[in-house]
């Protein structure tokens, strides 16, 4: 029974220090000391009674030999817990008992729940106490830096770093106060180990839902597929990822969340599995197929978020189930698969659920503190402080207005920057009626839903409202430049009118701000900044730009404001600034493919070709070689595809290089040569000088007539001098540098090579920096000279990976292999192979056939097969083939040489 005395002060609020202390062991005292315990226990626990009230703390309740105090200032707070450990530590316990008492420490806000405190704060520090051994004490951060200045100066902060704990999302950062003369060196924190998975962390609150999870984790142990129903704005989403990270930490192979919104297409639904579980596209077959075998021997949980508008593809997660025995699925769909072994979940409202056990009065009031409590929260984000006082049964009202839906509440939430609470009730009271019950009344739901974002969208002015429109043409975001392509100039007379109504739109929650990875990206963003529009609100602001006739002008802008991205970023691939275009790219990967479709549905060929021609060496840098080939084909059969111009130059090139990198020779030859006839056709110098290089490459390739090849290679170095291209030039000159090489041999070639290498290093040519150094590392190699190949090797394919060349860093890695097998290091060369294997089908791509005949001429698998049994061999292959590229390249760079060692640059 805990003890509740009254307390000698009244509990403090505001910001305060929990303080929570349990005895390490209790058990196994009461086994040994039998009814002696209670004495022991009694004196241990006046002591902290002792020391908690001579620091101005205030015991709060004990639980058997646990306390929980509370301090109303931090400093103090830690000083009684050195007091107490101390105190404890020199008692004269009897009959020679230990008493080790573990303390955990936190500051956060107090929330009294009658003569109690509850709340998120007084659970965080449970935990943390919980973690620790007897004699330690462990504090938060939060209380860290509050007392960081403030503690005596012998007294030390021992960082033990961030730690995730059961049933706090976001990990914690713990320290160790140190106290001279008490024990120092303790074990190990008890926390769970890291979790496998991609989840995102919360950034919000997650109300009124406990119900809901301990009923999902009993189905979830039952059933190995559990859609959770419901209309749009129900938290179907919020809640499967929550009950997802309460079981990541005991599932295997961690929890994973595959966000499938950004799809249309049924059949791409395997693919974005693949892509979310870091599967790519194979020469041979695509990550798709794959799939099923991945899955196989792994124990999972899958959640495939927004399924409802691809329930085409129910079959095929029947068809996943069964592959995966072990894993479990979680989906989130406004309707059912109604596939086999299903077990549904209606996700209810936050005013339709509560307890069956609970009387009728006690669940209304449970669940209508769930709906408030959310207003209350989101309502702070736009008015921090704000607290309901004499408009609490204004804000239920609103609640049960808004049927308990969370994205309705969040709507209404936020308009009490510009309403007050009695407004907002009112308009809801007339323009959203409630809606019919039951689990399956989709459609009134989605009008009572679509009523809440119609009525923010009513507050809007004109021109926000022709923004909001426009920009529901986007996919998964965009920058403020990009918004301004698309919504145009406004006629407000603003300076600045687009970002002007992306602020009103955000502070609307009608778009929301989207997270933008740190990295160097961000800076070709304007103002860094993106934002990005829920689904369900992006449905309803489509149909009002189709209903006013503005969603084909939309897309139009649309269309070409990522056609002029793609081009801009064409134009530093390759170049040393690569590796952030590619990162850039990345982050519009779903309005790229937006553009691309809708350009091709509306029959604009030519922003289609201008798309692939812009847009292919990002998809070779990106390891989506596949995804490409079907762009590809899908683009070049277009009407008007033929029609000649700078857009056919473009795409045929486009067209070319993929069929290169796809180790398909005779389509690249066609693709090319039919470039050069189009860019002659046009008569542009540049693209004329860029078909001459790509056919003298083809034609080498498919094993042609040499000098037709290096008639070409002139004839486009001609044009690349005639344009002042010195970059060009240089590239070519790399060509004839490797056929003087194959010619002559190597001593020839070498001064030729180094007068390439060192042009592209003054040009900042940073690709053929890399593809130097491999011919210089290849020269080597034959000439003898281990270390110099060595070097040349290692700077060649980090300079690929650094620019983010998952094709040019693959491709090379049989190169490296041959460099472990020089070195006397068959183990790794078959290591390094295996990765190549699986790296290759994963990427979609295959040596050209130059880097492949000097692989042949050394070929590392038959080499392996000589130096290693069976056995020792396919180990190897086995465990480079689970390797990712980062892995293999650690493996690659670690490799040592007889002079003891060389300069990585």
């Amino acid at each position: 029974m805990a003890d509740r005395s009254a307390t000698p002060h009244p509990l403090p609020t505001g910001t305060v220090t929990f303080l929570r202390t349990d005895v390490e062991g209790s058990m196994r005292l009461v086994r040994e000391l039998g009814s002696e315990w209670d004495a022991i226990n009694t004196a241990h626990l006046e002591i902290l009674r002792d020391v908690v009230d001579r620091h101005g703390g205030v015991p709060v309740r004990t639980e058997g030999d646990a306390m929980f105090a509370v301090f109303p200032e931090a400093t103090a707070a830690v000083l009684a817990a050195i007091d107490g450990q101390r105190t404890l530590t020199g008692h004269q316990w009897p009959d020679g008992a230990e008493v080790r008492v573990r303390m955990g420490l936190h500051s956060g806000e107090a929330h009294l729940a009658g003569d109690d405190y509850g709340g998120f704060d007084v659970n965080r520090s449970a935990r943390i106490a919980a973690v620790g051994h007897g004699g330690q004490i462990v504090i938060s951060g939060p209380t860290h830096g509050l007392v960081a200045s403030s503690l005596p100066p012998e007294i030390g902060l021992h960082d033990l770093g961030r730690h995730a704990l059961k049933d706090v999302a976001a990990q914690e950062q713990l320290f160790q106060v140190d106290v001279p003369g008490l024990r120092a060196e303790f074990p190990p924190l008890r926390v769970a180990s890291p979790r496998l998975g991609n989840l995102p962390d919360r950034l919000t609150s997650f109300v009124g839902r406990a119900e809901d999870l301990e009923q999902l984790r009993s189905l979830i142990d039952e059933h190995r597929l559990v859609t959770l129903t419901g209309p749009g704005g129900i938290g179907k989403t919020s809640l499967a990822i929550e009950v997802a990270r309460d079981r990541a930490a005991t599932t295997p192979d961690g929890a994973w969340i595959v966000p499938l919104e950004s799809i249309s297409d049924p059949t791409e639904m395997r693919s974005a599995i693949a892509q979310s579980l870091g599967l790519f596209d194979g020469v041979e077959r695509p990550a798709v197929d794959a799939l099923p075998a991945f899955l196989a021997e792994r124990s999972i949980l899958l959640v495939l978020d927004t399924f409802e508008h691809i329930l085409a593809a129910a079959g095929d997660v029947a068809a996943l189930l069964r592959a995966s025995p072990k894993s479990r699925f979680v989906v989130t769909s406004r309707s059912a698969l109604r596939v086999g072994g299903e077990q549904e979940f209606p996700v209810r409202p936050l005013t339709h659920g509560g307890s069956p056990t609970g009387t009728s009065d006690e669940v209304a009031a449970t669940v209508s503190n769930a709906a408030e409590e959310l207003f209350a929260d989101r309502a702070r984000a736009v008015l921090p402080g704000w607290q309901p006082d004499g408009d609490s049964l204004v804000v239920a009202e609103i609640c049960t207005l808004l049927d308990g839906l969370p994205l309705g509440i969040e709507l209404a939430a936020a308009r009490l920057s510009s309403l007050p609470a009695t407004a907002i009730r009112d308009r809801l009271a007339t323009r959203l009626p409630l809606p019919g019950s039951g689990p399956r009344d989709g459609p009134a739901r989605q009008r009572t839903l679509e009523a809440a974002i119609g009525w923010s969208h009513d507050l809007l002015t004109p021109e926000e409202q022709r923004a909001f429109e426009a920009l529901a043409v986007f996919e998964g975001g965009y920058d403020t430049q990009q918004a301004e392509a698309v919504v145009g100039a406004g006629a407000t007379g603003s300076a600045d009118p687009t970002l002007e109504s992306l602020i009103s739109l955000a502070e609307h929650n009608l778009i929301s701000r989207e997270f933008v990875p740190a990295g160097d990206a961000a800076h070709l963003m304007a103002n860094g900044i993106r934002f990005a529009m829920l689904k369900t609100v992006q449905s309803f602001a489509l149909q009002r730009a189709n209903d006013h006739d503005r969603e084909t002008d939309a897309r139009r802008r649309h269309a070409a404001a990522f056609r002029d991205l793609a081009e801009a970023a064409a134009g530093h691939m390759p170049s040393a600034q690569q590796a952030v275009w590619v990162d850039r790219l990345a982050l519009d990967r779903a309005n790229l493919r937006a553009a691309l479709r809708w350009s091709i549905d509306s029959g604009d060929a030519e922003t289609a070709q201008r798309l692939l021609g812009a847009l292919w060496r990002f998809w070779l840098l990106d390891g989506s070689l596949n995804e490409g080939a079907d762009w590809v084909a899908t683009v070049l059969a277009m009407p008007g595809a033929g029609e000649p111009g700078p857009a056919r130059v473009a795409a045929l090139a486009a067209a070319g290089g993929v069929a290169y990198w796809r180790a398909e020779p005779e389509v690249a030859m066609r693709r090319y040569t039919q470039q050069l006839e189009a860019a002659e056709q046009i008569g542009n110098l540049a693209a004329i000088a860029d078909a001459h290089a790509n056919v003298a490459s083809a034609i080498f390739i498919v094993g042609g007539d040499l000098a037709d090849s290096i008639r070409h290679a002139e004839a486009a170095r001609r044009g690349f001098q005639h344009l002042d291209d010195e970059v060009g030039v240089t590239r070519i000159d790399w060509g004839f540098s490797n056929l003087v090489m194959m010619a002559e041999g190597p001593a020839a070639a070498l001064p030729k090579l180094m007068d390439v290498h060192e042009r592209a290093v003054r040009l900042g040519d940073a690709p053929y920096v890399g593809l130097a150094c491999g011919t210089l590392a290849w020269a080597h190699f034959i000439l003898g000279d281990l270390a110099a190949a060595a070097r040349w090797t290692i700077e060649s394919v980090t300079t690929a990976f650094a620019l983010r060349d998952v094709a040019g860093t693959t491709v090379s890695l049989p190169v490296c292999a041959i460099l472990a097998f020089e070195l006397g290091r068959p183990g790794d060369a078959a290591v390094i192979l295996g990765a190549f294997e699986a790296l290759r089908e994963r990427y979609g791509v295959r040596p050209p056939m130059s880097l492949g005949q000097i692989i042949a001429t050394r070929d590392p698998f038959e080499r392996a097969r000589e130096a290693l049994d069976p056995d020792s061999l396919e180990a190897g292959l086995a465990r480079g083939r689970q390797m990712s590229l980062a892995e293999v390249m650690e493996l690659v760079v670690a490799l040592d040489v007889p002079d003891g060692g060389l300069a990585v640059t």
